[in-house]
């Protein structure tokens, strides 16, 4: 399993591009922003930093990093024009020398649309109608750009005669990832997606039903989820950390602290590893991780990201050999 984190836009610039910096210096896959025009959560209006804007902010977070990879949760499709939206990507895809993933959502916030003056569809089934008629529209401008003319009129996307530039730097195109759990997102995910980014769908029985399904592509898929880890000495020691997080607000939009703590994973290095490899046998193979502070994002850095890379490295198929005994 490979694990992203979730930067902390409210926090202020420098507090992200320095959340950000640690994480590419301690082995993360990705980071991920948050993209929304207002804050959608209680109070958050009031909150000078929250949002900052996301693409500004991201292609800040690509100048200071190196390796991790860049991802959106997720991208609203309502917020830039959809040809424009490609350049921008392409374009961050160049400036990160091919870090980009292009995880996108149908949108859900009508208050800043409205606010904003921006164009919401109303219905969700056509705003994932609308969104696959983009994720189409980036495929064919990023595999065929100029001197190469796009033309392409869909329901709700419409362009005419372009020569695209520039082509991303990742071949044939950025991961497309998509995100959500209704029946029209899950739909789209098996039709075009490179990955699916899932909400509240990541359970075991939940996931049993979907990868069964007859018309699961066989095609490489990333399934993430998001997860809340937190390590410690001893089970209860991880415990009273999560309650103390939860107590003071940071624990994010879980109702009760027995439902936080319920959905939380909670141990030693060695009973999150062992949790972490009961999700991986559910098909989950990325998490999406958020740490209250920079300390909890270190402790499972130190403890735990090891663990799970050297159990990656025994799992995975040994290379083929030589007849000299060498490795192919």
């Amino acid at each position: 399993m490979k694990f992203g984190i979730q930067l902390h836009q409210d926090r202020g610039v420098d507090a992200v591009l320095a959340e950000a910096r640690l994480a590419d210096a301690q082995g993360f896959d990705s980071v991920w922003l948050f993209d929304h025009l207002m804050g959608f959560r209680p109070g958050a209006t009031h909150v000078p930093n929250e949002p900052l804007e996301t693409f500004t902010l991201m292609t800040a977070v690509g100048a200071v990093t190196e390796r991790v990879r860049l991802a959106f949760a997720t991208l609203n499709l309502s917020f830039r024009h959809p040809p424009v939206l490609a350049k921008m990507l392409a374009t961050l895809d160049q400036i990160t020398h091919g870090r980009v993933i292009c995880s996108i959502g149908a949108g859900w916030f009508e208050d800043e649309c409205n606010a904003y003056g921006l164009p919401f569809v109303a219905d969700h089934d056509e705003r994932v109608i609308r969104e696959r008629e983009i994720a189409l529209l980036f495929k064919q401008l990023w595999t065929h750009p100029a001197p190469e003319r796009t033309t392409f009129e869909g329901q709700f996307v419409h362009v005419r005669d372009l020569p695209f530039n520039p082509a991303p730097v990742q071949r044939p195109h950025p991961p497309i990832w998509v995100g959500g759990d209704s029946e029209a997102t899950i739909a789209l995910a098996k039709e075009l997606a490179d990955g699916w980014v899932m909400l509240r769908s990541g359970t075991r029985e939940i996931l049993q039903g979907v990868l069964s399904a007859p018309d699961w592509p066989s095609r490489p898929m990333t399934l993430a989820r998001n997860a809340t880890i937190y390590v410690g000495e001893s089970r209860e020691a991880a415990t009273d950390t999560a309650r103390r997080v939860y107590e003071s607000g940071a624990g994010g939009p879980a109702p009760t602290l027995e439902a936080y703590l319920g959905n939380a994973i909670l141990g030693t290095p060695a009973e999150c590893l062992a949790r972490i490899q009961e999700m991986e046998s559910w098909g989950i193979n990325y998490a999406r991780l958020s740490f209250p502070s920079t300390e909890l994002q270190t402790q499972f850095a130190e403890e735990l990201l090891p663990l799970t890379e050297a159990a990656a490295a025994s799992a995975a198929p040994s290379a083929p050999r030589t007849p000299s005994g060498l490795p192919a």
